[in-house]
């Protein structure tokens, strides 16, 4: 790999620039949505790259059909979902633990957790609520409400009504817990922002969107084709499509015009970025912020990106991908290289993919070399695919993260096997060493069962996981502990939001000082009396 390196400078850009690297890359994806005739080396690349993500596309709906098409439904109409998550252990991971340990094992054996979510996307309204069940009884249960007008929030133990505020007096109500407290002064609607997500029509018009300004980029004398190339023993063609820095500088500039021209996909990264507390990339605050907030700080870090592409980054010698196409006009191998930088110091980076069948097995690598010489970062994932039954898949994937610091190569890696259909299917996932001086990894083995029922023509979606931790640990013996997780969903059913009437609830946004006092000296009683009356199960744990 070459490399040249001025580690002294501009580590502060690296983010910047690793991040314009992954646009850079997903770029490669997009491609001109038109069939050709005479194809030019140009016009087959093009074509090529189309039908490679057709086929990769179809392979995801393939895997994740049942899945997307759960999520899509939940976008679309109301729905109520319930999900179980109980604990199996085997007893005598406890050890000898007398008395204390066989009461720990018996609240674990005879609990779970319930969660319950509905959701209805046309009137943007929706309740999440969790609760410890005990030998099938709800011990303490806890209940979020929200529409576009108010937030309510429940938990029967400490308080026996729901309470409440309008949405646009959150910052008022955040005052009287916190008279210095100065952030969002109204808070979103959240389950508005779950349904905010592009739907898969407004994805594939995005797509087409971007294709067409990558295809718009690359001209003609940007791609050269050779033919009879070897490639796992076949002779195939090779198109090199080059890109100088100036090229690959404008690509990146139209993409960011794109997304900044685009209302809807503004409005989505808005909504979903609002809840956030924005890009907050340093980490200081995760609270919410308004959505017209969330829309200009995106404004303002694409208007940021341009002008660092600009007058910051640097590529020297452009971006070159390599790519072979096979005698369908899908991209088998890819090889795309370009160094980045700032204030005169690069990183090199590299990014190769093959993929190729023999039989009736598929075979696919990814790998990623990414930095400066001593402080390189690689990534490499292998798969191996093969058609299990009428409908199943096998697939055995091996994959390994490693870094080079110091002149040593350090990293972790993991191996998952699985087979299976999208009703049903297992899974074993191992962590393996990696590198040259590879991490202490525990003993362990998880394995995954899931079980599916769905038909969303009779509005309704079952799917039962069961994951369990395997393993030796030398302090702890043998470890076998697992989930069970069964989740329910159905459509069409009158859903049951609280009433937040007098008598039901109280707007703690009017509360008088004394009031709340009172309120808050009653919750701390009620909390009280409930671990009392609770005491053995919490001392057990």
């Amino acid at each position: 790999m070459e490399t040249q390196v001025n580690q002294s400078t501009g580590s502060k850009k690296r983010p910047l620039i690793i991040g314009l690297a992954l646009i850079a890359i997903i770029a490669i994806g997009a491609t001109a949505y038109a069939m050709f005739i005479d194809l030019s080396p140009r016009e087959l690349y093009l074509k090529s790259e189309l039908n490679t993500f057709k086929a990769m596309n179809e392979s995801f709906e393939e895997s994740f059909g049942d899945a997307l098409a759960l999520s899509e439904k939940q976008m679309e109409e109301a729905y109520k979902s319930e999900a179980r998550v109980g604990v199996e252990m085997d007893p005598s991971m406890l050890g000898a633990g007398g008395m204390e340990a066989a009461m720990i094992g018996s609240i674990l054996s005879n609990s779970e957790i319930k969660m319950t979510t509905q959701h209805d996307p046309k009137k943007e309204e929706g309740s999440a609520d969790v609760a410890l069940v005990l030998n099938n009884t709800d011990l303490v249960k806890a209940e979020f409400y929200q529409n576009n007008k108010q937030t309510a929030l429940s938990v029967p133990a400490a308080y026996d009504k729901h309470v409440y505020f309008p949405n646009n007096k959150f910052g008022d109500v955040m005052r009287k817990f916190d008279p210095a407290y100065v952030g969002m002064e109204k808070l979103q609607n959240f389950f508005k922002a779950v349904e905010g997500d592009l739907s898969e029509e407004a994805r594939d018009e995005a797509f087409e969107e971007f294709a067409k300004v990558y295809a718009d980029s690359v001209k003609d004398e940007n791609v050269t084709l050779k033919e009879d190339v070897d490639f796992k023993g076949e002779k195939l063609r090779q198109l090199t499509v080059s890109l100088s820095e100036k090229e690959t500088k404008t690509l990146l500039i139209n993409f960011i015009e794109k997304i900044e021209n685009d209302e809807e996909i503004m409005n989505a990264l808005a909504e979903q970025s609002a809840l956030q507390g924005g890009f907050n990339f340093d980490m200081t605050s995760t609270a919410p912020m308004s959505e017209e907030d969330a829309k200009k700080e995106i404004e303002k870090m694409l208007t940021d990106a341009k002008k660092a592409i600009n007058e910051d980054l640097e590529i020297p010698g452009g971006m070159k991908q390599v790519v072979i196409v096979d005698g369908d006009d899908k991209v088998v191998s890819r090889d795309l290289s370009m160094k980045l930088g700032a204030e005169g110091e690069t990183i090199p980076m590299n990014y190769k993919a093959e993929s190729w069948t023999k039989g009736d097995v598929t075979n696919s690598s990814w790998v990623l070399n990414a930095g400066p010489e001593g402080e390189a970062l690689l990534v490499d994932v292998k798969m191996e695919s093969e058609p299990k039954g009428d409908d199943g898949k096998k697939r055995d994937i091996k994959a390994k993260f490693e870094v080079n610091e110091n002149g040593t190569t350090q990293g972790i890696g993991f191996h998952v096997k699985g087979e299976g259909t999208d009703k049903k299917s297992n899974w074993t996932v191992q962590l393996v060493p990696a590198g040259e001086a590879p991490m202490e990894l525990p003993d362990m083995t998880i394995e995954i069962e899931h079980k599916a029922d769905q038909n969303l023509d009779k509005d309704y979606a079952n799917h039962d996981y069961k994951v369990t931790l395997v393993g030796n640990d030398p302090s702890m013996g043998d470890i076998n502990v697992g989930l069970n997780i069964k989740t329910k969903t159905t459509f069409g059913d009158k859903l049951k939001f609280p009433e937040l009437s007098e008598d039901k609830a109280v707007n703690v946004a009017e509360m008088s000082d004394a009031e709340m006092m009172g309120m808050m000296s009653e919750i701390q009683r009620n909390i009280e009396q409930f671990v009392g009356e609770n005491a053995q199960m919490f001392q057990g744990l």
